[in-house]
């Protein structure tokens, strides 16, 4: 049996660690708090779970999330009941450095702004019709909190994202791969926002795009040693837990590293006191993540 009060720190801990991330974010493409989040399953959940297998409410998502198309099963993906225009027209809030990073006109961007909504509103509900179907043809009523995770064939998955390519595409127009390139470091682009709305005076947008490169660009290469960490030859495996910390804190080592190349790179281009504040920033990250493992080996000894 958990121990009740652990998993109410970890929940906390983890809503606390994980809430700038949450938005939107839905592809698991490796990113820097990736193990944090597996972390957390083992205190929610009595079934383990993998990252692939990571839940994301729908009320945390949009219809234009980008998901992995898997051709060889059937798919599990949020599905957006409540898809308003102002719910896709809040999404779009972040869009606006793609405008000034393209020199693009108020009146073009605003053109493309309802042209990407008009896309959004389309296909979450051509998706909400592809799972009411679905849910039509159980055998059983479903649950309310089974309602917004409806399995999708893989060929219904296939047809939502290649519509959606070809809207984009049109809408888009001549700045399509622009705005798919701007798009690949979302989860960057996250945290250097987050960092950014809580100072004074909040960054330039093209020192916020500076900043998202590099941690774009480090991130990559965080990934890349975390893989070689793990495939070199050692020492007899250990079992259960012992396996789990040891692995979460090779990642710790090498996350210490990732964000000491993120510190250094970036400071060129902030203030002293921005620089220091972004340090922090990243050490208080560090700090709950060595919490959570603490935490969770805590729980596994009780």
């Amino acid at each position: 049996m958990k121990n009740l009060s652990i998993t109410v720190a970890v929940t906390a801990l983890v809503a606390f660690s994980l809430g700038y991330l949450v938005r939107g974010a839905v592809e698991r493409t490796p990113d820097v708090l990736s193990v944090t989040e597996e972390l957390a399953s083992r205190e929610h959940s009595e079934v383990p779970t993998t990252q692939a297998q990571t839940v994301v409410g729908s009320e945390q998502i949009g219809a234009d999330t980008p998901f992995t198309t898997n051709l060889n099963r059937e798919t599990e993906i949020p599905i957006v009941r409540s898809s308003s225009r102002e719910f896709f027209m809040k999404k779009r809030l972040g869009d606006g450095d793609f405008f000034l990073l393209n020199d693009i006109g108020s009146e073009r961007a605003e053109q493309i702004i309802q042209g990407l909504v008009d896309a959004d509103l389309y296909i979450a509900r051509k998706r909400k019709a592809m799972s009411d179907r679905h849910v039509a043809d159980k055998a059983e009523p479903l649950a309310e909190e089974d309602l917004d995770r409806i399995i999708l064939t893989a060929e219904e998955k296939v047809e939502l994202d290649t519509e959606k390519d070809a809207l984009y595409r049109q809408v888009l127009d001549e700045y399509y791969e622009a705005y798919e390139r701007f798009l690949r470091p979302h989860v960057q682009r996250l945290i250097v926002g987050s960092f950014s709305s809580n100072l004074p005076e909040p960054l330039g947008y093209a020192t916020r795009e500076t900043m998202v490169q590099i941690m774009y660009e480090e991130n990559a290469r965080f990934v890349a040693e975390l893989e070689s960490e793990s495939a070199m030859p050692g020492a007899p495996t250990p079992q259960g837990w012992a396996a789990e910390k040891e692995k979460y804190d090779k990642h710790l080592v090498v996350k210490q590293t990732f964000y000491n190349r993120v510190i250094d790179r970036t400071a060129a281009y902030l203030t002293a006191s921005q620089a220091d504040q972004f340090k922090r920033f990243l050490d208080n990250d560090l700090r709950r993540f060595k919490l959570l493992i603490e935490l969770t080996e805590i729980d596994e000894a009780d």
